[in-house]
């Protein structure tokens, strides 16, 4: 499949092009407030109770008042947004890349966030290179999330593309593996130095 085939590459947001991860800046935070295991709180927060909240099919009250619940913490102590306000930075490796990119390729991001940190992100840290994003789409606003196969065919629909015009990159397997069973070409993201390594395996300049 050669370069002259793909027509737009999309880019995750959190921890990719934002310096974010739960994982590793929003859960020992909680861990460390409620006393609760890490494991426990990636399990009572990631599997459900997240997914509601990047579809916008439950409200930040409603979140933080089950998660509140569920770590037995006062609800003012979930900060759900003000972590992510305070430490969430560009990763400006990556802004570079889809900045060489744009020349050639149309660039777009696909996101599973929430409404309170999507505002935030756009309006605070992406503001000055959302021009280089033709097509965005966040699961706060389509009401659909990673990994599910229907999001990738809804972003496919929208761009009035097909799955080998595309090159999808992630920081987590289970969205790139999503992605590939939709029939789109997806990058492991570890790094920038390795992101350009694996496009240009890819056929892409960079």
């Amino acid at each position: 499949m050669g370069e002259h085939m793909i027509k737009c590459i999309i880019f995750d947001i959190g921890g990719v092009i934002i310096d974010f991860y739960n994982i590793n800046d929003y859960y020992p935070y909680l861990s460390k407030v409620s006393g609760v295991p890490l494991k426990k709180v990636v399990k009572i927060i990631d599997y459900e109770e997240r997914v509601q909240l990047d579809k916008g099919t439950k409200s930040q009250r409603y979140f933080d008042k089950k998660v509140a619940k569920q770590l037995g913490i006062g609800e003012k102590k979930v900060m759900w947004y003000e972590v992510y306000a305070k430490t969430a930075r560009l990763c400006k490796g990556t802004i570079n890349l889809a900045k060489r990119l744009h020349g050639n390729y149309d660039i777009a991001y696909l996101s599973n966030t929430d409404r309170s940190r999507y505002v935030f992100t756009v309006k605070s840290i992406l503001k000055p290179y959302l021009r280089l994003f033709k097509y965005r789409f966040a699961s706060c606003d389509i009401h659909l999330r990673k990994p599910d196969i229907g999001v990738y065919r809804y972003v496919l629909k929208r761009m009035k593309l097909k799955g080998s015009e595309v090159i999808f990159i992630d920081n987590q397997i289970e969205n790139v593996v999503g992605a590939r069973k939709a029939g789109i070409r997806s990058i492991w993201f570890k790094n920038v130095r390795q992101l350009e390594k694996e496009l240009r395996k890819m056929g892409i300049s960079v």
